[in-house]
This record gives C-alpha cells, structure tokens and sequence, in this order.
C-alpha cells in the first residue's frame, strides 16, 4: 500500500498545484514516514525516493524535505540499500533536485551523501 501511495504522490507531484497542496497535507511528512517505517522493502523505498525527486523540483519543498530530514532519510536508504540499483538512482534524482540548494549541500556533506554518491 505505501508503495502505491508513494507512486501516486509521484505521479501528482509532476502538477505545480499539486506539488502545493502536497506539501501542504503532510504528504513529505507522510513519504517520510513510510521510509522510516518500511527501510527494508526496496520497492517502498524506490517509490518514496521518486516522489521526493519530483517534489524537490520546488525550492519551497527542497526546504521542507530538508528540514524534515529527507536528506538523511536518503543517505540511510542508499546505504541500506547499496545493491539495489533502482532505489539508488531513484534516491540519487532526488538528492540530485535537492543539491540545486546551496544550503542543502553541506546536509548531504554531513550525512555522508557525497560518499554514497561516489559508492
């Protein structure tokens, strides 16, 4: 069920509007969640990452996923996930919209995202 719900987030996220009203309902908060909940199911994790790449084309939501720990949570799922290489170029798009931050690079220095990129 999370991995549907994901895609669906995913599939709405590529609407401006949409993106918005998202954010606005919790639904980073809620993709987050289901990574945390879920960090041994590959096929949640893919879903999850392909939601946040696309939510993370805003610089408001770049912001939000930030704060919220997103860059973590990806960092973490890229590890727990090294061999999976859906999961990792999924996540590897979203860090991808959210290194467009400057202030999001050093988040990904410190988590360790430059070392899962280069793995």
């Amino acid at each position: 069920v999370q991995k549907y719900g994901c895609l669906a987030l995913k599939n709405l996220a590529n609407d401006a509007t949409n993106k918005k009203n998202i954010s606005s309902l919790k639904g980073i908060e809620t993709i987050l969640e289901a990574m945390e909940t879920h960090m041994q199911n590959g096929d949640v994790q893919e879903s999850a990452c392909k939601a946040l790449w696309n939510l993370a084309v805003d610089a408001n939501d770049k912001k939000k996923i930030s704060e919220l720990g997103g860059i973590e949570m990806i960092v973490k799922v890229m590890d727990k996930h090294i061999t999976n290489e859906d999961v990792q170029k999924h996540a590897l798009g979203a860090l991808w919209n959210l290194a467009l931050a400057i202030e999001n690079q050093e988040k990904m220095a410190f988590f360790g995202g430059i070392e899962m990129i280069l793995k």
